[in-house]
C-alpha cells in the first residue's frame, strides 16, 4: 500500500443540524441547501491552498501546508456561513499525519474530529499544537478557552478559540498589513433550564447545579445506580458543561441518534438535550434531564 507520512494542518469543519433540516425542509431542498455550503466551503480551502481530502455527506476534511493558510481558510468560512443558513462546528490541529488510500490516518485526524465534535455550533476549536505553529500576529487572533479531557487521550489539551468573550466569533478576513476589525457588540448572557421530572431549575452564569443519590444535591435521583455525587451542570461565560464525576457514567444526547457515552470527563453542551445517569435514555427506568441554554 502507497502511503506517505507529512506534517500537515487539519481542518474538520461539519455542518450542524442535517439531519432535521431533511425533516424540516424536505429531501430535495435540504439536499441543495447543504450542497451549496459544502461546495463553497471546498472552493474557500482550495483558495488559500488546501487539499480537500473527502466529505461524509455533511462535513469537509481538508489538509494545508502550514496553519497560516488553516487559519486563513477558516476565517473565510466562517465569514461565509455567517450570511448564510448553514452552520458548522470546526476543529483545527497541527501535526503528522498518514495519506494513503486517498485518505488520512492517524491521532491527529482523530483529534481534530474530537475538536469539531466538542465544538459548540459555529465555534472554531484550535489545539495547542496549531496555536504554537501560527505566527506572533496570527496568535492574537486566539483566545485560551481552556483544558479539555478528550475521550480515549490520557492527557488534558490546551484549546483556543476565535470567538471572543462576548461570544461572537470575529469573522474579519485578515490580510497583511490589515488591522483587525473589532466589532463593538453587547454580550449577551445565558442560562441553563434543566427539568426533571416536576422539578425546573435555573443556572445561571457562574453557578452550578449538581445531581446524585445524595439528598445534599440540588436533583436527587433515588436509584441505586446513580453516584451519591454524579454530575453537575455549570455555565461560566455563556459556556455550559456538564462535569461528569460518576462510577456508572452518564448517557448525553445533543441530537437525533447522537446519544454519547461518558464518564469521568467535561462535556461541553450546546442548544439543548438530555442526559441519563447511569442508563440508556431508551432503556425503562431510566431517568431522564432535559436541559435548554436559554439567552436572556
Amino acid at each position: 500500500m502507497d502511503q506517505e507520512t507529512v506534517l500537515a494542518a487539519v481542518l474538520l469543519a461539519d455542518v450542524v443540524g442535517s439531519t432535521p433540516l431533511y425533516e424540516r425542509i424536505g429531501d430535495d431542498a435540504a439536499l441543495q441547501q447543504l450542497s451549496d455550503c459544502l461546495d463553497a466551503m471546498r472552493a474557500i480551502v482550495a483558495q488559500h491552498g488546501g487539499d480537500f481530502i473527502y466529505s461524509k455527506g455533511d462535513d469537509v476534511l481538508s489538509l494545508f501546508e502550514s496553519p497560516e493558510m488553516a487559519l486563513a481558510a477558516v476565517r473565510q468560512i466562517a465569514e461565509h456561513m455567517a450570511k448564510g443558513p448553514s452552520i458548522a462546528r470546526i476543529g483545527l490541529h497541527f501535526g503528522t499525519v498518514i495519506r494513503a488510500r486517498n485518505a488520512v490516518f492517524g491521532d491527529v485526524v482523530n483529534v481534530t474530529a474530537r475538536l469539531s465534535t466538542t465544538a459548540n455550533p459555529g465555534e472554531v476549536l484550535i489545539s495547542q499544537s496549531f496555536f504554537e505553529a501560527l505566527s506572533a500576529a496570527n496568535r492574537k487572533c486566539l483566545r485560551l478557552l481552556d483544558k479539555m479531557d478528550f475521550k480515549g487521550k490520557q492527557e488534558l489539551f490546551d484549546v483556543y478559540t476565535l470567538w471572543s468573550s462576548d461570544g461572537v466569533i470575529n469573522t474579519q478576513v485578515a490580510s497583511r498589513g490589515a488591522t483587525a476589525d473589532r466589532r463593538s457588540v453587547p454580550p449577551r448572557q445565558y442560562h441553563l433550564v434543566i427539568r426533571y421530572g416536576d422539578r425546573v431549575l435555573s443556572c445561571r452564569n457562574n453557578q452550578s447545579v449538581t445531581i446524585g443519590r445524595s439528598a445534599e444535591c440540588d436533583i436527587v435521583v433515588e436509584r441505586p445506580w446513580v453516584s451519591r455525587r454524579h454530575a453537575t451542570f455549570t455555565i461560566s461565560n455563556g459556556r455550559a458543561r456538564l462535569v461528569e464525576r460518576s462510577s456508572s457514567g452518564t448517557y448525553v444526547s445533543m441530537g437525533p441518534g447522537d446519544e454519547v457515552f461518558v464518564r469521568r470527563e467535561d462535556v461541553l453542551l450546546f442548544s439543548s438535550g438530555v442526559i441519563s445517569p447511569g442508563l440508556k435514555s431508551s432503556l425503562a427506568d431510566s431517568q431522564l434531564l432535559h436541559y435548554e441554554i436559554v439567552s436572556d
